[in-house]
């Protein structure tokens, strides 16, 4: 009876470690699914990135039996082969998944708070003018609604429900503030509620966060176009100067192999060649031309993706404002890459 009740222990904490681990993924999902505005639980997202899981496992299935088969090798070795990967790649495949997928959420989330970030003066400022027009504070906010304020709009329909279901003001705007990732929604949210509670000019004070904002981005605006210089510069090294560089050193790579490939003979029947006084064998051994375009494409890829990320950083002061160039840095930079090559390529093999 005790090992039974300590089996039964140990069975409990296990599941207890589980439902822990479950519960913190459910809690990132619906973090991530709020701030994104997407209509869905975490319990249905979660359905969908098993099912994408199971997916791809289907696929690294067949192709492990294809493989195999390939191979000739028995039953045994496939059906093991098959439940190692179940049971290891399926969980980092979940993982992977799972981290691209609140990648993306984040990136929308922080999409949205830009599209805020947009029109919160202009939102501030009608506020103020309903204000003033005599209107209490929660009128005025839902009154100073239109339809091209897009998510800001939705925010305060949602903060007009909460208010009519008998929350308070005050904490509605906090919950809102705390919803996104923004330095600017959070204090002016912060502003507009120690003002409420303090009594002043409600619609004075907006028309001075509204302005402040504007100021705020002007003064963005003219940081960006103040580094220009740093930013042609980099922009400059890693899409141009570095693929130049590896298709040169490439071209070099294939230049020397094959003038050791064209010596070799005559230095294995006449001897090492003496050059100085010093003994010279060249061997056509060496890095492999494949490997070194490999390695030329990583290296590329890794630059650019650090480049477009220090860009960012230098013009909008984040990285996230970025990773749309992403993609267009890394493509551009391979292009440039496959172009010198056949170009040298062709300098090179007239010179052969």
């Amino acid at each position: 009876m005790k090992q039974k009740k300590k089996y039964y222990g140990i069975k409990s904490k296990f599941d207890k470690k589980k439902d822990v681990r479950r519960k913190r993924i459910f809690t990132i999902l619906e973090e991530s699914i709020e701030k994104t505005g997407l209509e869905t639980t975490a319990a249905d997202f979660n359905k969908k990135l098993i099912i994408a899981t199971a997916t791809i496992m289907f696929f690294v299935s067949a192709f492990i039996v294809y493989n195999s088969i390939y191979k000739n090798s028995s039953v045994l070795k496939i059906i093991i082969a098959l439940i190692a990967a179940w049971v290891v790649i399926s969980l980092i495949v979940y993982v992977l998944v799972f981290l691209i997928t609140v990648a993306f959420l984040d990136v929308k989330a922080y999409q949205r708070t830009q599209q805020i970030e947009e029109v919160l003066p202009d939102f501030l400022q009608l506020t103020s003018a309903n204000i003033s027009a005599g209107m209490t504070i929660d009128r005025a906010l839902w009154f100073a609604v239109r339809p091209r304020f897009g998510v800001l709009a939705k925010e305060m329909e949602e903060i007009a429900k909460a208010t009519t279901a008998g929350e308070d003001l005050e904490q509605a705007l906090l919950n809102f503030s705390k919803k996104y990732d923004s330095r600017i929604l959070k204090e002016s949210m912060s502003l507009l509620i120690a003002g409420i509670n303090a009594g002043g000019e409600i619609g004075e004070l907006l028309n001075k966060i509204a302005s402040n904002i504007q100021e705020t981005k002007l003064m963005r605006k003219e940081i960006s176009a103040s580094v220009t210089t740093y930013v042609i510069f980099i922009a400059a090294a890693s899409i141009l100067a570095a693929p130049l560089l590896y298709a040169l050193s490439a071209q070099l790579l294939e230049f020397v192999k094959s003038i050791a490939v064209s010596t070799s003979s005559t230095t294995s029947t006449a001897g090492p060649a003496l050059v100085g006084g010093i003994s010279l064998k060249l061997s056509g051994d060496g890095i492999a031309i494949g490997d070194f375009r490999i390695f030329s494409y990583v290296l590329i890829s890794i630059t650019n993706l650090f480049s477009a990320a220090i860009i960012s950083t230098i013009r909008k002061g984040r990285v996230k404002d970025g990773l749309k160039n992403i993609p267009i840095y890394i493509i551009l930079s391979l292009i440039v890459y496959w172009v010198a090559s056949l170009i040298m390529g062709a300098l090179f093999s007239g010179m052969l």
